[in-house]
């Protein structure tokens, strides 16, 4: 059935509906705040519960799309496994039964994001998230202008507004990497433009209010991946010497991470610690070398009753809720081996994102998305989250650049191997009639 037909329409117009509440629930925004606390976002039987069917709407996406599956495992191996590691944890957790019912749901949330990539072309998707996060930054505006209370930190960093979230950086954060989402949108959907021109602002009014020195260096990041695309768009001589400079550029940002921190903090003007993030990552490290290859089963190593987490706030001297590090956070679930497949996944996707950035718009977003959450994972811990939407929208933008991998692979083979094409013989009238009316 047609989407033209009135049953097709109302079908499409109610699974899209499906697909934006959806989304909407796995931001975290105001559910978390009403119905969980910053330690224990997991929340009770309710929340729990609630996300049984958006599991069950995946689970049956993916079944249909099967073959699909198929693809992107065959393409995106490490993050199969890293997947497959989270949910296996269970065997080795320190709580089996916790990591169990957290690994089910990011093995649920993955089947989410795999089925938007599935069912959704690179511009539905991308529209979509837009509209997901311009109502979030209606929302977050309203929430931090209307009801101050609510919306704008008091005790800690007074005046800084959190919105929906529990804290500043998580709204900075959100909307520094919306902006960089409505801003592709503005170039690209030239007759929407005026919708996501007015997204792009309110997101970055809201990063300014949320005072998050990182979530500004993040929407500025953002804005230069976007200048970088369209001066590549001059040329294939300004291509390929845009993509070296990228990477040079990216070579000295990891040497200077490592050998002179102090340049980068001073840069975006934070001490060393980076807010005592580094003195919870030297201890972290020690909790580690205890387990280093496959950690302590995921989602379980900040747990109430976890000696290693006690150890670390007791020295610490502060209740520490995450590691504050992408990677870190991935080591203490999986240990270094599902680490370390977590990075070759995401060096292959970025990778792909800049090979391809020259001949695919939406390659432009892939590689300023991965850009972006790679630089806020040196603070947050944003990688492999269940139930949330920043996970969902990778895991898309993973299998989107997986598919396209195949496909370009597809067409190399045949045209080296042209004799393999499937012979086509000619069709009769009567057959031509026949297909017409199964159309």
């Amino acid at each position: 059935m047609s989407v033209g037909h009135p049953q097709g329409r109302l079908a499409y117009w109610l699974h899209q509906g499906i697909l934006l509440i959806s989304l909407l629930l796995f931001s975290e925004a105001l559910l978390g705040r009403l119905f969980a606390s910053e330690t224990n976002p997991e929340g009770g039987a309710f929340l729990r519960l609630l996300w049984l069917p958006l599991y069950a709407f995946a689970a049956a996406g993916m079944a249909v799309h099967w073959k699909k599956l198929a693809i992107f495992a065959m393409r995106s191996p490490f993050l199969i496994a890293v997947i497959g590691m989270a949910m296996c944890s269970m065997l080795w957790s320190i709580d089996p039964a916790t990591s169990l019912r957290r690994g089910v749901a990011i093995v649920f949330t993955s089947f989410f994001g795999f089925y938007l990539a599935s069912a959704l072309s690179w511009k539905e998707i991308l529209r979509l998230l837009g509209v997901v996060w311009l109502i979030l930054a209606v929302g977050n505006f309203l929430a931090g202008a209307l009801v101050p209370g609510f919306g704008v930190m008091h005790e800690i960093h007074p005046g800084a507004w959190r919105g929906l979230w529990f804290e500043k950086n998580a709204m900075g954060g959100n909307f520094a990497r919306a902006s960089f989402l409505f801003g592709f949108l503005f170039l690209m959907d030239v007759r929407r433009r005026k919708l996501w021109g007015f997204g792009f602002l309110l997101s970055v009014a809201l990063v300014l209010f949320s005072t998050s020195k990182t979530s500004l260096l993040g929407l500025m990041l953002g804005v230069g991946v976007l200048c970088m695309y369209l001066w590549m768009k001059r040329g294939r001589i300004t291509t390929v010497l845009t993509i070296w400079f990228v990477v040079m550029v990216g070579a000295g940002f990891v040497a200077v991470l490592f050998f002179a921190p102090e340049m980068l903090a001073k840069l975006i003007g934070r001490d060393l610690t980076l807010t005592g993030r580094t003195d919870i990552w030297e201890v972290l490290l020690t909790a580690i070398d205890q387990r280093p290859k496959l950690g302590y089963g995921y989602g379980v190593f900040w747990g109430e009753d976890s000696d290693a987490a006690n150890r670390a706030r007791l020295i610490t001297e502060w209740l520490v809720p995450t590691a504050h590090n992408g990677l870190f956070e991935i080591v203490l679930s999986i240990g270094w081996i599902g680490g370390g497949l977590f990075i070759a996944d995401y060096l292959l996707n970025l990778s792909r994102s800049l090979a391809t950035m020259s001949s695919r718009p939406t390659s432009a977003y892939a590689f300023g998305f991965m850009v972006l959450i790679g630089m806020f994972s040196i603070s947050e811990s944003v990688f492999l989250t269940q139930n949330n939407l920043l996970w969902v929208t990778y895991i898309a933008v993973a299998s989107k650049l997986s598919f396209e991998a195949h496909e370009r692979s597809t067409r190399k083979h045949r045209v080296k191997h042209p004799r393999f094409e499937p012979r086509r013989f000619p069709i009769s009238g009567a057959e031509t009639a026949l297909r017409g009316r199964l159309r």
